[in-house]
């Protein structure tokens, strides 16, 4: 039986036919940031505007998906595994700590893993994931790591609800959890996607540079509960 995966149009009039998955900046032009702990916050509306509707990138504050509440105060919040790819991978965006000092890649990181031991694996399946052009968002609300969709959320619901391990995750997800997380997923017509990571080093705080992430392979594994009845009446 071939596998097709869930893409659910919403029912709504927004089109953006203009959308590109990644930011567009001038020449030198780039976005600027500010790292608050928990995320990166923009401030500046038009690139609030600008970073959303180019890649849906980062979230409204004030607001369920992009900054639309029209407020003046409300700014963009980007995740901290977009943030980085934004700064160290696309090279579009400028971070600041809240004193205005830059921060580099090896302070990034610091702050990401005091809040997430498990950041560089988040990180390494949100590259892989956007190397496929998902647009990607968070998954805590259907405890996952990720949501992942084929175009904006504006138009479609997510595909996938994400979850990222590693091999030493021995009782990370047991049979009974995963299949308490496929039954959530199911009630909002979404596939479990399971990414396992791999990595050469045993300390993943050992990651000198961005590109030291190419050492780091992910394998996928959907995970789907087959249905009879559906299966007969598909084939009828």
């Amino acid at each position: 039986m071939q596998f097709t995966f869930q893409c659910k149009k919403k029912r709504c009039n927004f089109r953006n036919s203009n959308a590109t998955p990644f930011p567009i900046c001038e020449q030198g032009e780039r976005y600027h940031g500010v790292l608050t702990g928990l995320s990166v916050e923009i401030s500046d509306s038009t690139q609030s505007q600008s970073l959303h509707d180019n890649g849906c990138y980062g979230k409204g504050s004030k607001s369920r998906g992009g900054p639309a509440s029209g407020d003046e105060d409300e700014t963009l919040l980007l995740g901290l595994e977009e943030s980085c790819f934004l700064a160290y991978y696309l090279k579009v965006l400028d971070i600041k700590n809240l004193s205005g000092t830059s921060v580099d890649w090896e302070g990034f990181l610091k702050v990401a893993q005091d809040l997430n031991d498990r950041f560089v694996e988040n990180l390494a399946c949100y590259l892989y994931l956007k190397s496929k052009n998902w647009v990607i968002k968070s998954g805590i609300k259907f405890g996952g790591d990720f949501l992942i969709y084929k175009q904006s959320p504006r138009n479609f619901h997510a595909s996938f609800l994400v979850i990222v391990q590693t091999h030493s995750d021995l009782d990370y997800y047991q049979p009974k959890n995963l299949k308490g997380v496929q039954r959530v997923a199911e009630t909002s017509d979404k596939d479990v996607l399971l990414l396992t990571v791999s990595q050469p080093k045993e300390d993943s705080s050992d990651i000198a540079t961005p590109e030291a992430l190419k050492e780091i392979s992910v394998t996928e594994t959907i995970v789907r509960r087959f249905n009879y009845s559906s299966f007969v009446q598909s084939k009828q």
